[in-house]
């Protein structure tokens, strides 16, 4: 908890959002991992579906976390509601992103296993 001063010799204090912040670092954690491991796991189907996982878990995480802070924020009264929905939009893109990729992979392999039997 962290105290404010809103006017001359009266304190206020400021209640913190914590799950609004973790839903915003998992959208973050997915975007790097997005962003730095796409090269390598094009080249290495068990990277590409280790970066799938990746990037899905983080979406679900900044999804269930920041209903979970808007909630509290709406109840509570706490900062943080647009982090919150900011998490939840960044978390729908990134299991998004993650169900394409699955997606790509699949069609990827089910082309090589149809020029193979021909």
């Amino acid at each position: 908890m962290s105290v404010t001063q809103s006017a001359p010799g009266s304190a206020t204090a400021v209640r913190d959002n914590r799950a609004a912040r973790v839903s915003a670092y998992a959208v973050v954690v997915a975007a790097f991992v997005g962003g730095g491991g796409y090269v390598p796991a094009a080249l290495f189907l068990p990277l590409t579906l280790t970066w799938t996982a990746v990037i899905f878990l983080c979406g679900i995480t900044a999804i269930v976390a920041g209903h979970v802070a808007r909630f509290r924020a709406k109840r509570l009264v706490l900062r943080g509601r647009w982090l919150a929905l900011a998490g939840i939009v960044g978390g729908w893109i990134c299991v998004l992103v993650a169900v394409l990729a699955l997606a790509a992979v699949v069609g990827v392999i089910g082309g090589l296993a149809v020029l193979i039997d021909s």
